[in-house]
């Protein structure tokens, strides 16, 4: 069954007083990249939280975010670094000097330097939050997991319609095909009389040019080809694991194909059926993107 690369999931616990939430999202990617925030204190689980994802995920760009909340925020006072708040000041008031800019350094632009106003808090022991971290991160992943499934059923349905469409595109290429070697032999004829007023045609040469004519525009082994690769699509959409590279690189084998037969094709109809085909095949790789 196929995956969609991109998916949501949250999930919380609830352990010793300390309320968990983790929230995972992901969209399109070539790899496997995973980025996690952390609460400062707890960034030495970081490594941890990563190769529990990527446990359950091989490609995507995937945002692990992580909060920590013991409920107790009145035991807290507030930390002000009244150091680094001059040395703040102080560089607003040369920089302000220097661009000769109008106004007064406010106690908000001060405010604002990171760091300098924080809630104390009490010192966490990160290997005790990892227990409720690594609850919520489950059940973050079986959302998470569960999403990905169901837009990858809506993405199979969609290309398996797909791919149908091409190959009944190039059944009506391959029925087209030998009627075009009887209507160049009579064009050739009809041409060859307008030209010759005696009418006499020298029987050989007319079938060697219907003859080159006819290996020059075969597509029967593109079409052969091309029929082989559609079945290994629908048979890798059915495969369990990760098929999302295996489908690309068959994209690129089918658009090969396509585009031989329209130049061999030389044929009105044909074109007409190549360009269809080429336009499902567009739409196929569009979606494949999505495809973990």
């Amino acid at each position: 069954m196929i995956c969609s690369m991109t998916g949501y999931g949250a999930g919380e616990s609830d352990l010793a007083g300390v309320r968990t939430v983790v929230e995972l999202r992901s969209v399109n990617g070539r790899f496997c990249d995973i980025a996690v925030r952390l609460p400062k204190s707890l960034g030495s689980l970081e490594g941890r939280v990563r190769a529990h994802v990527q446990d359950h995920v091989t490609r995507g760009n995937v945002s692990v975010s992580v909060r920590c909340d013991d409920g107790d925020t009145s035991a807290h006072g507030i930390r002000i670094d009244a150091e680094a708040g001059r040395k703040y000041c102080d560089a607003l008031k040369q920089l302000k000097d220097e661009l000769g800019v109008s106004g007064e350094v406010s106690l908000e632009m001060v405010a604002a330097y990171p760091g300098l106003v924080t809630p104390e808090s009490d010192e966490v022991d990160p290997a005790e939050r990892w227990t409720g971290i690594e609850a919520a991160l489950e059940r973050a992943l079986v959302a998470f997991k569960d999403m990905k499934r169901n837009e990858g059923k809506a993405l199979e349905t969609d290309l398996r319609g797909r791919i149908s469409a091409i190959q009944a595109l190039l059944r009506s290429i391959e029925d087209r095909a030998p009627d075009r070697v009887a209507e160049f032999r009579e064009r050739l004829r009809h041409r060859i009389d307008g030209l010759l007023d005696d009418g006499q045609v020298d029987p050989q040469r007319v079938a060697m040019e219907i003859t080159l004519f006819a290996e020059r525009s075969d597509v029967t082994e593109e079409c052969v080809r091309l029929n082989a690769h559609c079945d290994a699509f629908q048979e890798a959409l059915g495969d369990d694991g990760s098929p999302g590279r295996r489908l690309n690189f068959l994209i690129q084998e089918m658009n090969r194909e396509i585009n031989t037969i329209g130049s061999k094709g030389n044929d009105t109809e044909i074109s007409h059926s190549v360009i269809e085909a080429k336009e499902e095949l567009e739409k196929v790789r569009e979606q494949v993107q999505n495809i973990e």
